[in-house]
């Protein structure tokens, strides 16, 4: 799975936020469907149903079409499939870490992170209206929105105490090539990440004796084998 998400991560890293944005408003694991009987994956006991799946995946559809266009084909379909799939069990694995570690996310964080949504914003400043009524459209309401942002933000919280350590050596920084700037902090940037998204799949593999986690993305048409 890791090594999926890190050979696609081109074509999708800036669909990240879309995933995000879908767990905020549909939320992963114990807020799904009682009903649903379809498991694509389970994560240290928390489940995510295929209703769950396909609700995140379609938000993630849309944006990449729009991004894409003609150009969104099967390929780049089944990698999307995949990369989803593979974020919403790393952010699982993530919750039950930030747990088990005691890493909490205080309200201040949580009414900051309200209050700085764009689209709960009139005039430049937070409006609780507008926050109101974005929920209704959505119809989900507030305590189930702050929950699943209290999550999200735990999660966020949980990748940033794993990468935010992670820097380029002397060595690394050395053999960039300089002349360009643009070009220079661009190869900067790009092995910097490279370099925390390997912490992270470190991280991630070694929690694996500890968080039982099972997938079955047979159950996905575009990946079943």
């Amino acid at each position: 799975m890791l090594k999926s998400m890190r050979r696609h991560a081109k074509y999708f890293y800036a669909l990240f936020v879309v995933i995000i944005i879908s767990f905020i408003f549909w939320g992963v694991g114990g807020m799904g469907n009682g009903k649903d009987k379809q498991i694509v994956a389970s994560v240290g006991g928390t489940k995510i149903s295929l209703n769950q799946y396909w609700r995140v995946y379609q938000r993630a559809e849309d944006s990449a079409r729009d991004t894409y266009g003609a150009k969104f084909d099967d390929k780049m379909k089944q990698a999307l499939e995949k990369q989803v799939l593979g974020e919403m069990v790393v952010n699982e694995i993530l919750s039950h870490a930030a747990h088990s570690a005691g890493v909490t996310v205080t309200n201040d964080e949580l009414r900051a992170a309200i209050a700085s949504e764009p689209a709960f914003r009139q005039g430049g400043a937070f409006s609780r209206n507008a926050y109101l009524s974005v929920l209704r459209m959505n119809r989900i309401t507030p305590e189930e929105y702050e929950s699943s942002l209290r999550q999200e933000l735990l999660t966020d919280k949980m990748r940033r105490l794993i990468e935010d350590p992670v820097v380029l050596s002397p060595a690394e920084l050395a053999s960039i090539p300089k002349g360009n700037d643009k070009t220079a902090g661009a190869i900067e940037d790009a092995l910097l990440n490279m370099k925390r998204q390997r912490a992270l799949e470190s991280y991630l593999e070694g929690l694996r004796d500890t968080i039982k986690v099972t997938e079955n993305p047979g159950l996905i048409p575009g990946l079943a084998s």
